[in-house]
């Protein structure tokens, strides 16, 4: 029996969704730091948040938790992909758990902080976007729709985060570029994998990219503007052709 018969026979008796699942597994991954790195940036810039506003104890650990995890917890509902790995794995709670911690005790710290505080909510949204469309791209979607995953991974914390704190989202209201930034981010990554690119490379492009279009954003005044009507203008043009 030639090899490539025996290599067909073996797969036969393999059952289909094991198949599936290898061949998804087999497919290139970010590195293991990167998904434990944003999280953790998430949770202290969502304990910063919190502690700047003086929420108390349970407050500052649950906007942690809200804006390290809302995004992959986000992200594996719509994949989804079974029970989410941020609760799969302890290690996850523990991290935003610190960080919750580090935000209460200094929360002074944080509050001179000003640009710090904008840092680490410029890595969490790279590194959220970055994890959020490989993960996208890995279960077999389409570019577009991992620019969706992606986005929504990234802003999906944030989102959590406004909402518990009783206020309307920052993502979804006029202002310095979040939403924007990360989908520029997710569409440079899958631009970057389409072409060859490694995830690794790929990922660290995406991070470079969503936090400078953050930090220039604050510096410049870079904002998204609420909605302009042009109705009127679009009644005398079409009122005049008559």
């Amino acid at each position: 029996m030639t090899w490539p018969a025996v290599v067909l026979e073996a797969l036969s008796q393999v059952p289909a969704e094991d198949r599936v699942t290898d061949l998804i597994s087999s497919k290139p991954t970010l590195p293991d730091w990167s998904t434990y790195a944003a999280v953790a940036f998430g949770g202290l810039a969502g304990a910063a948040f919190a502690a700047r506003r003086g929420f108390d104890v349970i407050g500052v650990l649950g906007l942690a938790i809200a804006q390290g995890m809302g995004g992959l917890l986000l992200a594996s509902i719509l994949l989804q992909t079974g029970t989410p790995e941020v609760l799969v794995d302890g290690r996850y709670l523990l991290l935003v758990t610190l960080a919750g911690l580090v935000g209460f005790f200094f929360a002074g710290l944080i509050a001179r902080a000003v640009q710090s505080f904008v840092l680490l909510d410029a890595l969490s949204l790279g590194l959220l976007c970055a994890v959020g469309t490989n993960l996208a791209l890995r279960s077999g979607l389409g570019n577009v729709p991992a620019v969706f995953i992606g986005v929504m991974t990234a802003v999906g914390g944030l989102i959590l985060r406004d909402i518990l704190a009783g206020r309307a989202p920052e993502v979804l209201r006029p202002g310095i570029f979040i939403a924007f930034a990360a989908l520029i981010g997710a569409s440079l990554f899958v631009v970057l994998v389409d072409v060859g690119a490694t995830r690794a490379f790929a990922q660290f492009a995406t991070l470079i990219v969503v936090t400078a279009l953050r930090f220039l954003s604050v510096r410049f005044h870079w904002a998204t503007h609420e909605a302009r009507d042009f109705s009127d203008r679009v009644w005398r043009v079409w009122g005049r052709d008559k």
